[in-house]
C-alpha cells in the first residue's frame, strides 16, 4: 500500500511540474507600443536601475546597452508615434531592441533564483541550494570586504 502511494505520489510530482513550470514564465519589463507609454515606462525602468533596487546588479556595460536600447526603441516611436503606424523593418528593429533590454533585464533580476548544486562539507551526496540574485551578489561582495580587510590586516600589523 506504501509503494502504492508513493509511486503515486512521484508520478503527479512528474506530471505537475512542468506545468508549474509553465505558470511563471519570463516577465519583459519593457514593452513597448506606444510613445506616450514608453516615456513612462523607461522613467521606471531606469530609477530600477539605482542602487538598493532591482537592477542594482548591471555591470556598467550591461547598464550601457540597456540606456542604448531604451533609445533606440523610443527615437523609434517618436518617429512612428506607436507600433501600429511602424513599417515591418522599424517594427523588427523596436522588437529586437525590446528583446535584448529584457534579456539584460531579466537576467541581472535581484529576485532571480540562482540554483546550484553543491555537496556540503562531510557529505558526498550533493543538495540544490537556491538563492535570489541580490543573496548571491550580497555573499559575494561581503566575502570581498572580509578578504580586503583580512588583507590589510596582515600587510600593516600594527594596527
Amino acid at each position: 500500500m506504501f509503494r502504492t502511494m508513493s509511486l503515486v505520489a512521484v508520478v503527479l510530482m512528474l506530471v505537475a511540474s512542468p506545468l508549474l513550470a509553465k505558470q511563471k514564465a519570463q516577465e519583459n519589463v519593457v514593452i513597448a507600443d506606444s510613445a506616450d507609454k514608453f516615456v513612462v515606462l523607461v522613467e521606471k525602468i531606469r530609477s530600477q536601475m539605482a542602487t538598493g533596487k532591482r537592477y542594482e546588479f548591471l555591470s556598467p556595460g550591461d547598464r550601457k546597452l540597456v540606456n542604448q536600447s531604451l533609445d533606440k526603441m523610443g527615437a523609434l516611436l517618436e518617429a512612428s508615434g506607436s507600433v501600429e503606424a511602424m513599417t515591418m523593418d522599424d517594427r523588427t528593429r523596436l522588437f529586437n531592441e525590446q528583446e535584448r533590454a529584457n534579456g539584460i533585464l531579466a537576467k541581472n533580476a535581484d529576485d532571480r533564483l540562482v540554483c546550484t548544486r553543491v555537496a556540503p562539507t562531510g557529505s558526498h551526496r550533493p543538495v540544490t541550494e537556491c538563492k535570489t540574485y541580490r543573496e548571491v551578489e550580497e555573499t559575494r561582495k561581503n566575502a570581498q570586504t572580509q578578504l580586503q580587510e583580512m588583507t590589510k590586516f596582515r600587510g600593516n600589523p600594527s594596527q
